[in-house]
């Protein structure tokens, strides 16, 4: 058995034209013998090849062979697959595109112009009536700081006019026999 050709399950699938989920399904319903090799991620199932070539070969496994579906393993409905043919789709170059682009009638730049006049008014008014509201604001906030800097002056003159009265309130008062001596 040392002497068996092993091969992996990309390559049996390559060789019998079928997926490699075909493959695994095979392996799994032990139509076909392998060996497991142990890798740090699990394990690689290794097909021997006579093995394969037996079940290709065999006159009842070619019925059940054939049940199986042919995808060759270049054309399987992987999505890596499916992106890499997205991007390999004809791409229109710069020169094609110059070729289907119509020139600009002097009408439709006028339109364009107006249309585009249009905006930048209507853009301009509306950078002026941010402009006002801004300002309105600024003044509001002023007057706003002012008030408040006012009331705080208040406070203040209160309190020290209400410190100096509670001093008052506290001076000793000289004892009622003592205004005799």
């Amino acid at each position: 058995m040392d002497t068996q050709e092993l091969i992996t399950i990309i390559q049996a699938a390559q060789i019998s034209g079928k997926s490699i989920q075909t493959m695994r399904r095979m392996i799994k319903q032990k139509k076909l013998r392998v060996k497991k090799q142990k890798t740090p991620q699990g394990f690689n199932y290794l097909i021997v090849k006579t093995s394969l070539d037996e079940l290709m070969n065999d006159a009842h496994s070619k019925a059940f062979f054939n049940d199986y579906p042919s995808t060759p393993v270049t054309q399987q409905q992987n999505p890596i697959n499916q992106q890499t043919q997205e991007r390999s789709a004809p791409i229109i170059t710069q020169a094609e595109q110059a070729t289907t682009y119509e020139m600009p009638t002097q009408e439709t730049t006028r339109e364009h112009r107006s249309i585009n006049q249009e905006l930048i008014d209507e853009f301009r008014g509306e950078v002026g009536k941010f402009n006002t509201t801004i300002q309105k604001m600024i003044e509001q906030s002023q007057s706003d700081k002012q008030n408040f800097f006012d009331l705080i002056k208040t406070f203040q003159d209160r309190v020290i006019v209400l410190e100096n009265q509670i001093k008052q309130l506290e001076a000793p008062k000289p004892s009622w026999w003592k205004v005799w001596k």
